[in-house]
């Protein structure tokens, strides 16, 4: 009985601690969010000439990809799970090809043949 109740305590544990972290991420990309647009603000009146300095766009680059690789990977267990708890409004728009494969065969022949004429 002792060993059922401390398993119990634990998966609440877990689960607190996994419902808090959702809670942090959620603050914190608010944050990042509200920031990002004073930030953009910010840039609009400054020229490429001014610029802004090497770590700050290092930094800027960095976040950018660090929530790009969070989105994805979230998008692609929640795709992958057959839950879509993600809109489809907020989804990156796929690439759907719109060639048929003839087109798409004609398009490549000529793009052979313009890297021919290149290359001689």
């Amino acid at each position: 009985m002792t060993k059922q109740i401390k398993e119990g305590l634990a998966d609440l544990a877990d689960r607190a601690e996994r419902d808090h972290e959702v809670q942090m991420a959620r603050s914190d990309l608010y944050k990042l969010a509200k920031y990002s647009i004073k930030l953009h603000e910010m840039l609009k009146n400054v020229s490429e000439a001014e610029g802004i300095e090497g770590w700050q766009q290092a930094k800027i680059t960095k976040a950018a990809d660090y929530i790009s690789s969070v989105y994805h990977a979230m998008d692609y267990d929640m795709t992958m799970d057959g839950s879509d708890m993600v809109p489809e409004s907020a989804k990156p728009k796929r690439f759907k090809p719109t060639l048929t494969n003839e087109q798409y065969e004609e398009y490549k022949g000529s793009l052979k043949a313009k890297f021919a004429k290149r290359v001689k």
